[in-house]
């Protein structure tokens, strides 16, 4: 029977909550991953090592901020390590360290991504339906597919949030890389859509909840009564940056294009009525879509660690088929 490993990317977490989160599904996966994206003191890896018991837990410092994408490409490329960790892994579950998944929660992925290939499905991925952790946050956002299809109490979904989804790694070699160039935001979004495309789908399970806290908790928007995640200006302006990359991919169907232009029109007035006419999170979205637009992709400023240290990333072997169409 094929394993499953674990990955998770961190950037100055809080250690009590990644703590409950490793030894949540420790107990479920055949080793954890953890790509620190910000330094991590020995004491905190020690906690870590602690929370996960008998599983064994490889603690990964890339040296630098290197952002999702590529911190991603780091974990799938351990399956590949001949490390005797990894042997014989059939797939990966990925998380950030915003999210408290439930006991039992891998392995019911797992078992319901094997039920949807036995009724004929191809999913690339499943994700449980995330829902907000604290009253001050607000849930993800969750875009069912266009057919509409329902199977094993999961429905097919555009695309679903990379944190608690499993990855077939067989359908993640065919499909290719995760955008280490979108560095955060949008790049499970575009791997989905590539998913689509190459012939896979992407599910979510319907009975599966998992508890997931986006950005720094939401604002309600006067008037209309929108709820907002609270980010600062850089993270929205990468945020727009990104979606309006996806404009430029072929692989993106229109209607998502369509879809991105209004609404980043409509969240771009949202956050100045939000804001009480205040213009930073407005131009911040205005100038990260004209940066997608032109193709300019890669770390944002001020992403990187106060003091690098040398990096020697693991190289990803999956390059990204639209890469270059994005790049100028």
């Amino acid at each position: 029977m094929q394993r499953i490993v674990a990955g998770i990317v961190t950037y100055n977490p809080e250690i009590p909550i990644l703590r409950d989160l490793v030894g949540a599904i420790a107990g479920e996966v055949a080793a954890v991953v953890i790509v620190a994206n910000s330094p991590m003191s020995a004491g905190d890896e020690a906690v870590l090592r602690e929370a996960a018991d008998d599983t064994p837990i490889h603690i990964d410092d890339p040296g630098d901020n290197i952002g999702l994408g590529s911190a991603y490409e780091r974990i799938m490329a351990r399956v590949d390590s001949g490390d005797a960790d990894f042997h014989d892994v059939g797939h990966v579950i990925l998380f950030d360290q915003d999210s408290s998944p439930p006991a039992g929660m891998v392995s019911a992925l797992v078992a319901r991504m094997d039920m949807l290939r036995r009724m004929g499905e191809h999913p690339a991925l499943i994700g449980p339906t995330p829902v907000s952790a604290t009253p001050g946050h607000k849930a993800p956002s969750v875009y069912g597919h266009s057919s509409g299809r329902s199977v094993a109490d999961s429905r097919a979904v555009w695309f679903a949030i990379s944190s608690g989804s499993v990855i077939d790694v067989a359908a993640f070699r065919d499909v290719g890389a995760f955008r280490s160039d979108f560095f955060i935001d949008a790049i499970d979004i575009e791997w989905c859509f590539r998913a689509w495309s190459a012939g896979y789908s992407c599910w979510t399970a319907n009975d599966i909840l998992m508890p997931h806290r986006l950005g720094g908790g939401h604002v309600t928007v006067p008037l209309i009564g929108w709820k907002l995640p609270v980010q600062s200006p850089p993270r929205l302006g990468t945020y727009a940056r990104n979606q309006a990359a996806l404009l430029r991919a072929p692989h993106v169907p229109r209607h998502w294009k369509v879809r991105v232009c209004l609404y980043l029109a409509a969240q771009t007035v949202a956050y100045w009525l939000a804001d009480h006419g205040r213009t930073a999170r407005p131009t911040s979205l205005v100038k990260g879509f004209a940066a997608g637009l032109a193709g300019r992709l890669g770390p944002p400023k001020g992403s990187a660690r106060a003091a690098p240290t040398p990096v020697t990333a693991a190289k990803g072997r999956h390059p990204s088929p639209t890469r270059a169409a994005h790049e100028q």
